[in-house]
């Protein structure tokens, strides 16, 4: 063990503070009640990125206007910095968000642009955080966008535009196709509003025919358009993707530098109170004749829900209340119990089970296929109903089954305003 190094000077003398006065001591012991204006620090949100958090993986955007002017309003006001992921002739954004989102047993989260005042939301961005070397996240959007056709588009270019870094994945199209996805991208370019000036070309197709479309998009423009080398896998993207935004920020060992590796980009999800690592108590603790069978709040101990407890009643209740609903149950994953139920048949018991059933299946199903232990969700249609079954958000091994009528029900609605109920604490 190394010695401990002796201060090379004596400390500077300090001066010592008369000790307080008895109203000194009573306003220590009583503080006055200070108001705080700002809402931001009362909630402890220091973040200056877009949206509000109101869950793990839950992030809202209330607007009054345009969903796309709205969030390039955003962009312009806080200048984050970020990565946007587009896909041209194919499907594979949402593909390398999970792919790196498993590793870490997270999810991927979502971006809420609602308007003020209604609940439906315009348009749902998803999106995954990344740690830098400095501890401090960055995003990556996919323009992958759950919204009408058009507003869909303008979001899409949006996030290009803004992003620190855009990444256009390219499938294997014919030259001509190619070209023509690309004109509106490079007339985008061309009218001024395109802050971004790095975008990288990843073919997870053909690479021959990209030599074109790069220098059209880059033609006349301040872009510097970059082609990589075929990727075959996620990881493959991921690298030059990383590889990339490392060069843009110096060297790769720097404070703004990126994990290269797919399975380190992003980090694990704190683990929530139920599931905290437990310790042992201390021996000479005082012997108590009585417990209570539920933790006070002082207590620091986060109770196990209660079957049958009021506020699961209610949650499961204001859920049932969404139109098209038919029976609603919230249930214990490992040992089946109902929580709480509401609605009419089937019963309660057998929504428990055969949830409990299906989850397990599609766990040991996710497990297989090497997509990680996070817990799934799913929904079912048949033909005069909608089976909608997911764990409860912040309470680990509970989960919901809904159970909707087909006729007179929207399944995409009923989803959105069912993220939006809050389980009981």
């Amino acid at each position: 063990m190394a010695a401990t190094r002796e201060p090379e000077a004596w400390p500077d003398t300090q001066r010592v503070m008369p000790r307080p006065s008895r109203a000194r001591r009573d306003e220590l012991n009583a503080p006055s009640t200070q108001i705080v204006g700002d809402r931001e620090a009362y909630l402890g949100q220091t973040n200056s990125d877009v949206g509000r958090r109101i869950s793990e993986d839950q992030v809202e955007l209330f607007v009054t206007g345009d969903a796309a002017m709205s969030l390039q309003q955003e962009f312009q006001r806080l200048g984050p910095e970020f990565i946007a992921l587009h896909d041209l002739g194919l499907a594979a954004s949402l593909r390398l968000l999970n792919s790196m989102a498993g590793p870490a047993g997270a999810r991927v989260q979502q971006l809420s642009i609602r308007r003020q005042g209604q609940g439906v939301a315009l348009a749902v961005i998803p999106f995954v955080e990344v740690t830098l070397a400095d501890s401090s996240p960055v995003r990556v959007y996919s323009t992958d966008v759950q919204a009408e056709g058009p507003v869909r588009a303008h979001l899409a270019r949006v996030l290009l535009a803004h992003s620190r870094l855009g990444v256009l994945m390219v499938g294997d199209l014919p030259a001509h196709v190619l070209t023509a996805q690309v004109a509106p991208l490079h007339e985008a370019m061309m009218q001024g509003s395109w802050p971004n000036r790095d975008l990288l070309l990843v073919p997870l197709g053909n690479s021959i025919g990209l030599a074109a479309p790069s220098a059209q998009l880059g033609h006349h423009t301040p872009v510097a358009v970059h082609v990589t080398p075929h990727a075959a896998k996620p990881k493959h993207v991921w690298t030059f993707v990383g590889g990339a935004w490392n060069r843009l920020h110096g060297m790769p060992g720097g404070e703004r530098a990126l994990p290269t590796e797919l399975s380190r980009a992003v980090p694990k999800p704190r683990v929530p109170n139920p599931e905290a690592t437990t310790e042992p108590m201390p021996l000479d603790m005082p012997r108590r004749t009585r417990t209570s069978a539920t933790a006070t709040p002082s207590s620091g101990i986060t109770p196990m829900p209660v079957p049958g407890a009021s506020g699961w009643e209610a949650y499961a209740e204001r859920c049932a209340l969404i139109k098209g609903v038919q029976a609603c149950c919230v249930f214990d994953m490992h040992s089946m119990a109902v929580m709480a139920s509401a609605g009419e048949s089937p019963a309660p018991e057998r929504l428990a089970r055969q949830g409990a059933a299906l989850l397990a299946s599609m766990l040991d199903a996710s497990r297989a296929l090497g997509l990680g232990p996070t817990q799934p969700e799913a929904h079912i249609s048949t033909a005069h109903h909608h089976l909608l079954l997911r764990p409860v958000p912040g309470h680990p091994g509970v989960a919901m089954h809904l159970v909707l009528q087909a006729h007179g029900s929207n399944l995409t609605l009923a989803r959105m305003q069912l993220e939006r109920i809050s389980a009981p604490d």
